[in-house]
């Protein structure tokens, strides 16, 4: 059960308000350890053997992966409609209705993720007619996709702080199929092989998930599909929806834009190149996810503690995001040769560069967690829209003049645009803007004083 919710602690109004704010951290920590310790070890695999299988395909064929990833990527963004959030924060308010938001979200889901896998494909073909290799590697992507939308019922282990009980089921297919990936390269398999075990892990996520996210509702409730429920739904959140097409479409525009513009090979090298700060752009999400139902606590609790919690929250961001991109900007020219071997060099100052797209991604989503509790999620769409105008100018701009360097500038400046220079357009943000610039000057104030006590 949700802790902030059962925890008789958290409803004694005699406690101090730093008391419940640790109280109620508690949980969030463990989660987010959890959270870390599932995508630390993906990231192990990810980083070993798609290194491996990056020196093995050759920067043509790996090229050939990357000009179909993006695209997916783009319509796999806006499957979810944008509703998780919202989902999440219904699913603390209602447990007892847990069956009946779980089925209908995941029915929304399912059924825009196939009609965007179809979608994917077009854009594909229009991309590339003439290539029957790139639409057949699309293809099978996309179709992974459209079963990894079952994953909607890790919602409920959001809500409840529970995300460990997906954890190790998860990274036990995930070994699995690495391991198969592993006898793909000693048996000299084709790259259509890669993709169709991409394909099966994703969607062999999704069904496990949602049979233990069934075990775990139990006898008492059952899935059940309310139209109405979801319509209502997606008429508050579709501004998320959106907002969430546009931020992928400007971190993945340099990608679209260099499909029709570069060769496979320089594909492959921009590929290598955000590989690892790509796999490590899970810790923004879980530290909000595991963050979330904290904040929304705290509002109960007046403005004062919701914005003392609220420059906590940017200041770990601001943290983490340092102690991640610093060791991997500066240490991109030693990782990118160690790892992919001296066919992929040029990957290591484009890494160097597009690490920093990471590093304001942190503050993006945390200030994207206080419009969703503040109901602003118009303002998110108003963001992401001046950071994708901002993102195709400019890769339109430096591609053609800097090739795959032009790709990460651009990347990482839109970045800092969409995420923290959009705050300080509009007044109800600029309040924000303010806590985001001192959390990066600040990083380590009230957080170290917090592990300390």
């Amino acid at each position: 059960m949700n802790t902030l919710i059962m925890n008789p602690l958290l409803r004694l109004g005699g406690l101090p308000s730093r008391m419940n704010a640790r109280l109620a951290a508690r949980p969030a920590a463990g989660n987010f350890m959890w959270l870390a310790l599932d995508k630390g070890v993906r990231l192990i695999i990810a980083v070993v053997i798609g290194s491996w299988s990056a020196r093995y395909l050759g920067k043509a064929n790996f090229g050939l992966l990357n000009f179909a990833m993006p695209i997916v990527a783009v319509f796999a963004s806006i499957a979810p409609l944008g509703m998780e959030a919202l989902v999440v924060r219904q699913l603390i308010q209602e447990p007892d209705k847990a069956g009946r938001w779980l089925g209908t979200v995941m029915g929304f889901r399912t059924t825009a993720a196939s009609l965007f896998a179809l979608a994917a494909l077009g854009v594909a073909w229009l991309q590339r007619p003439g290539d029957p290799a790139s639409l057949w590697i699309t293809a099978i992507l996309a179709a992974g996709m459209a079963v990894q939308a079952l994953e909607a019922g890790e919602l409920y282990f959001q809500a409840r702080i529970e995300m460990r009980r997906l954890i190790f089921p998860r990274l036990g297919l995930s070994v699995v199929l690495n391991v198969i990936k592993v006898g793909f390269i000693l048996q000299g398999m084709s790259v259509y092989w890669f993709a169709v075990l991409t394909a099966i892990e994703q969607g062999g996520s999704g069904l496990l998930t949602l049979w233990l996210m069934r075990r775990a509702l139990g006898t008492g409730q059952r899935l059940q599909f309310e139209f109405q429920r979801g319509w209502t739904l997606l008429k508050e959140c579709w501004p998320l929806a959106i907002s969430a097409l546009t931020v992928i479409v400007y971190m993945k525009t340099a990608q679209l834009v260099m499909n029709s513009r570069l060769s496979n090979s320089e594909l492959g090298i921009f590929g290598a190149a955000i590989r690892i700060p790509d796999t490590v752009g899970f810790l923004p999400a879980i530290l909000a996810s595991s963050i979330l139902p904290g904040l929304l606590k705290s509002r109960s609790q007046g403005d004062g503690i919701y914005f003392e919690q609220l420059q906590r929250f940017f200041r770990i961001n601001a943290l983490v995001a340092y102690l991640v991109c610093l060791p991997l900007s500066l240490g991109s020219f030693l990782i990118i040769p160690l790892l992919y071997g001296p066919g992929f060099h040029e990957s290591g100052p484009v890494m160097a560069v597009y690490t920093w797209a990471l590093f304001f991604s942190f503050q993006g989503v945390a200030r994207g967690q206080h419009l969703l509790n503040l109901r602003l999620v118009r303002l998110s769409l108003l963001f992401s829209v001046v950071g994708l105008f901002v993102s195709l100018a400019l890769n339109f701009l430096l591609i053609p003049r800097w090739g795959t360097m032009g790709a990460a500038v651009a990347t990482a400046v839109s970045n800092l645009s969409c995420s923290i220079l959009t705050s300080f357009l509009v007044a109800p943000t600029r309040r924000i803007g303010r806590m985001q610039l001192l959390a990066l000057v600040t990083p380590f104030r009230g957080v170290m004083r917090e592990i300390r006590g």
